[in-house]
């Protein structure tokens, strides 16, 4: 048996392979570098857009400073505020808003009303007006609607009167004793009993007793609760109602707490550490931020899902739906 022919390594074919491993791990080398000397990409987030600097971040959980109110930015030193932007807030603005707290000292202004609308136009046919002139805060009018037609439909009555919102007759025939100057911020109002022609007050017992017992599931609360003089200043005031919001109307039944209760209680509670709970299948988170300077900054959704309003002393309170 002839034994097999064995080829000979060409010095020359040897050369050509160590070359070509050469020129490919140089040509990899090159390609690492190029990729690794690239600026990174541009963000976007709303359209707004931002270039990012070759640097490294180190997550302090603190934003930079924007400078302007209600401005999206993506220059985070961490991911803690991705999602919300820096809000900066007046001091003339304490004054306004649904959780405002408003005293003989310190009391609403005309010009704290926004929103209004004219009763006389927007009511349905559950209840009637003592004027045909008579205005209120538009989501409070939308409440009280929705109210006093489940109210009809619960007692079969229809027997309340609007006897006053930003402006209540308190003379000595009254149905409405006292005036409270939050009245005028467009949020409040004052009932009274129709009976078969005759005007009555309303001391919220018997079958209209209805109204104080539900009246949180609308956003309103009674202003003036039972056994709250020492907080409010008032004695119980059964026909006087408030307009706070579904959510802070919950949260005071659930509590029960007077308006000036629950206003301290979330002052105890900032951006970080906010007070969160779940409404309607819904999460939200209230927070405070509280000063004394001229300007007040704090942290919004860039979404646009959130209120606020001021204490009307030292406090501006923020309700956020909470980002998912």
């Amino acid at each position: 048996m002839q034994e097999p022919k064995r080829k000979k390594l060409r010095f020359s074919r040897v050369l050509l392979a160590m070359g070509a491993i050469v020129i490919t791990l140089s040509g990899a080398d090159t390609l690492r570098r190029s990729l690794a000397s690239q600026q990174p990409l541009n963000l976007t987030i709303n359209g707004n857009f931002r270039s990012s600097e070759a640097q490294e971040v180190t997550p302090t959980g603190s934003s930079l400073s924007l400078g302007t109110t209600d401005e999206s930015t993506t220059a985070f030193e961490g991911v803690k505020y991705l999602g919300y932007s820096e809000y900066e807030l007046s001091k003339n603005e304490l004054a306004e808003g649904i959780l405002a707290i408003y005293t003989e000292s310190a009391p609403a202004k005309e010009d704290y009303s926004k929103a209004m609308v004219d009763l006389s136009e927007e009511k349905n046919e559950f209840y009637t007006l003592v004027d045909e002139k008579v205005e209120l805060n538009e989501d409070a009018a939308e409440a009280l609607n929705s109210m006093m037609e489940d109210y009809a439909n619960q007692t079969a009555l229809a027997d309340f009167i609007v006897y006053g919102t930003t402006d209540t007759y308190t003379g000595e025939d009254s149905y409405c004793p006292k005036a409270f100057s939050e009245s005028k911020a467009g949020y409040c109002v004052d009932l009274a009993l129709n009976a078969y022609g005759s005007v009555l007050s309303y001391d919220g017992y018997d079958t209209e007793g209805w109204i104080v017992e539900n009246c949180w599931k609308y956003g309103f609360i009674v202003r003036y609760p039972q056994n709250k003089k020492d907080k409010t200043g008032n004695e119980y005031c059964p026909w006087h109602l408030r307009y706070v919001g579904e959510i802070h109307a919950a949260i005071m039944e659930k509590k029960q707490m007077c308006l000036e209760e629950y206003v301290d209680f979330l002052k105890q509670y900032t951006f970080e550490e906010p007070y969160s709970l779940t409404f309607n299948d819904k999460g939200y988170q209230i927070y405070s931020v509280i000063g004394n300077d001229e300007k007040y900054k704090t942290r919004v959704p860039i979404s646009g899902n959130y209120e606020i309003t001021g204490d009307n002393k030292d406090a501006f309170i923020i309700t956020a739906l909470k980002n998912e």
